[in-house]
């Protein structure tokens, strides 16, 4: 099963995530491993703080270079944080659309409650921008907030949760969020947020394709790893998916 992540910081030494390019080739060979064809760079963009995209152009292209020696067709991004300072970055165009098309992955701070004020931001980048909302699970550190999550649904904003969340990285009430809103169709995508070769937040998306495809129909595990990463990389519109138990006769072992 070949899968497809929208979510990444394999663009190295630019952001907290892989730190250098010995550590980014052995990040693609775990890619290759996991059967990961097609990967999305997101380096992080932090109004306020982000002011110059050329070297992060410049990064991306070489990983898009890099992840061709395996087998990997790479794309170009961003994840741009909805902070205090974003609106002026909307202004200066401080945004690397995914493959240069209609989406954008924004997140907000995970330190901070989503306000009113974070509400109106995604509201003026949604003017412009088609918007994927990074890591929903773990912006809930006690109940999701089911009615703000389905509002943005219907507002058309893409939920995307990390690959990592279901295997439990993030902790366990993280992962119960995953399920949940995986299991009430609240979820357009799951991505694997790389940011490490190794240890925590490594390329793991087919180590979770195997474990909720036991549990849940295939084909909507592949409509969340496959088919809607490939719409949104390609610009089209993309459905929330509504997942099917597996029978306990039909679940594999």
């Amino acid at each position: 099963m070949e899968l497809i992540d929208i979510h990444s910081h394999y663009a190295w030494d630019i952001d907290d995530g892989i730190a250098n390019l010995d550590d980014a080739k052995k990040a693609l060979t775990k890619a290759k491993n996991q059967n990961i064809k097609r990967i999305v760079a997101t380096p992080h963009i932090i109004p306020g703080t982000t002011n110059d995209l050329n070297l992060i152009k410049q990064r991306i292209n070489d990983f898009i270079k890099l992840a061709k020696e395996y087998g990997i067709i790479g794309y170009c991004g961003s994840e741009v944080m909805l902070n205090d300072e974003c609106l002026i970055g909307l202004q200066n165009d401080l945004i690397i659309p995914i493959n240069n098309g209609p989406y954008v992955l924004v997140e907000f701070n995970l330190s901070r409650k989503i306000n009113g004020d974070c509400l109106d931001y995604l509201y003026e980048y949604s003017l412009k921008h088609k918007l994927v909302i990074a890591h929903v699970e773990r912006y809930f550190y006690k109940d999701l907030d089911l009615s703000m999550i389905n509002s943005w649904i219907k507002q058309g904003h893409i939920i995307q949760v990390n690959s990592s969340s279901f295997l439990g990285e993030n902790g366990s009430k993280i992962k119960k969020n995953a399920y949940k809103l995986l299991e009430k169709g609240l979820i357009h995508v799951i991505a694997n947020d790389t940011h490490r070769a190794s240890r925590h937040r490594f390329p793991n998306l087919h180590d979770t394709y195997e474990l909720l495809s036991k549990k849940y129909e295939e084909k909507n595990i592949r409509q969340l790893m496959y088919d809607n990463p490939l719409a949104i990389i390609n610009g089209k519109e993309v459905l929330p998916v509504q997942v099917k138990k597996l029978s306990l006769f039909k679940r594999r072992k």
